[in-house]
């Protein structure tokens, strides 16, 4: 029997990311191929509310790279999906069609929620966590916050939080005090109405149930956190717990040193030096406010949602969003 093969791509704020995984019996899921192209669509939605002709080409062109990966791999159906940045570009229109153009696909725009519900999934199977859980995804554009059980999205909030969005803000490299602070006090502000939604929903005001985090920011603040404790730096950090402290001592690390500096600490990726420090104030400023002391590892996330969501009971992404290749 031939072997059924997927693709879920994601234009995301930072990057286009692409997954291709293998349906296997009860709905289950194996990666079989990973491909990343950096975008950065965040800064020019934020500085002047449009992509622009030229980012509008290095989307296009990204697309059209990882599609054709895709489908050397063998994936037999894609499915497109794009999310804070698409949402928010008085551009995005255009730019949607021209991909239908390009890749011979529609683009399916998430809404925040969505997108919270999503990755809250791909995070929950991967860890294979049935228990309450909250789930942290940073991009590029935006914060999602998930609380779920069973599997299962329950309540949760999509906030403009995200690294690249928020990193636009400083004026100095690294981030001056007022300036780490200014952000600080804004992401407190904004998460502490999910706080109270969440803890309502959960119904234990003593504590929170446990957190996990997906997401490269995350994924590399979790590696310079887990490598300055421990003095190794681990390349898979599925399931992985980094504390808050850890966290913390990292973010102090990143503040040191400009950016093109970042590249000599452990577990630090290149297309994320500059934005790293702000993901780090954003990401300690909400696990301070739901009073998170730790937080698991996840290398799952959106993209895996989106599929796994369709092969099951296609809440949000219908097999209908899956055209041919």
């Amino acid at each position: 029997m031939s072997r059924q093969l997927v693709a879920a791509l994601d234009l995301g704020s930072n990057s286009a990311h692409l997954l291709v995984a293998e349906v296997l019996p009860g709905g289950h899921i194996r990666r079989e191929a990973t491909r990343k192209v950096k975008l950065r669509l965040a800064e020019p939605i934020v500085r002047q509310g449009r992509f622009g002709e030229e980012v509008r080409g290095r989307v296009l062109a990204a697309a059209s790279d990882l599609v054709a990966h895709a489908r050397k791999c063998g994936a037999g159906s894609l499915a497109v999906v794009a999310t804070d940045a698409l949402r928010h570009a008085e551009d995005g229109h255009e730019l949607r069609t021209a991909l239908v153009a390009e890749v011979g696909a529609e683009v399916r725009v998430l809404a925040g929620l969505e997108e919270a519900a999503l990755a809250f999934r791909g995070m929950a199977a991967a860890l294979r966590n049935d228990a309450p859980l909250i789930g942290f995804d940073l991009g590029g554009g935006s914060l999602e916050i998930a609380y779920g059980r069973a599997g299962r999205f329950v309540s949760g909030a999509s906030l403009p939080l995200g690294a690249a969005r928020v990193a636009t803000r400083f004026d100095h490299d690294p981030p001056w005090l007022a300036e780490r602070s200014t952000l600080h006090a804004e992401a407190r502000a904004q998460v502490q109405d999910v706080a109270r939604e969440i803890i309502g929903t959960y119904g234990d005001g003593s504590r929170m149930p446990p957190a996990a985090g997906t997401a490269g920011t995350i994924r590399d603040l979790g590696r310079l956190g887990l490598a300055t404790a421990a003095g190794i730096e681990p390349e898979r950090v599925r399931g992985m717990v980094v504390t808050r402290a850890q966290l913390e001592v990292a973010l102090a690390r990143l503040l040191t040193v400009p950016a093109p500096e970042r590249l000599n600490l452990p577990g630090v990726s290149g297309s994320r030096i500059d934005i790293l420090p702000a993901g780090g104030i954003v990401l300690l400023a909400a696990m301070d406010v739901l009073g998170m002391e730790q937080l698991q590892l996840c290398d799952w996330g959106l993209r895996e949602g989106v599929v796994l969501d369709a092969l099951s009971d296609q809440s949000i992404v219908s097999l209908a969003d899956f055209g041919p290749m």
